[in-house]
């Protein structure tokens, strides 16, 4: 499974997210001294971390959510209709050895002559 399939973001989104970031984290590292300074790298985190998970819902929206669940279905849909093709060629052989079987029964009422002197042979 892809990147952009599992996040609904490629490769190059995905870093655009981590350098953003990373460069808020140094910022506000930089910006708060004392014990708050903990506090507000994890809060930058956290809201790093919502965003791309609202990026996530809206991308996988647009692309048409295609879940392993929607895999499923449509592999089941598919194997449903190669049965279905297997029973036709079934019954397109059955009909073909009908077809045969109704011409040479025609060929051998219209010259039965020549049937009968095959069988000589």
């Amino acid at each position: 499974m892809g990147l952009k399939q599992m996040l609904g973001l490629d490769w190059f989104d995905l870093a655009i997210q981590v350098g953003i970031t990373g460069m808020i984290m140094i910022i506000a590292d930089s910006a708060s001294t004392g014990p708050g300074g903990d506090g507000a790298i994890a809060g930058v985190v956290a809201v790093s971390l919502g965003l791309l998970a609202w990026r996530r819902n809206r991308a996988l929206k647009h692309i048409g959510t295609d879940t392993g669940e929607v895999q499923f279905d449509r592999l089941l849909e598919l194997e449903g209709r190669v049965a279905e093709l297997e029973m036709d060629r079934g019954r397109m052989l059955e009909l073909e050895e009908r077809v045969d079987f109704t011409e040479r029964m025609l060929a051998q009422q219209r010259d039965p002559s020549r049937l009968g002197a095959g069988e000589q042979r």
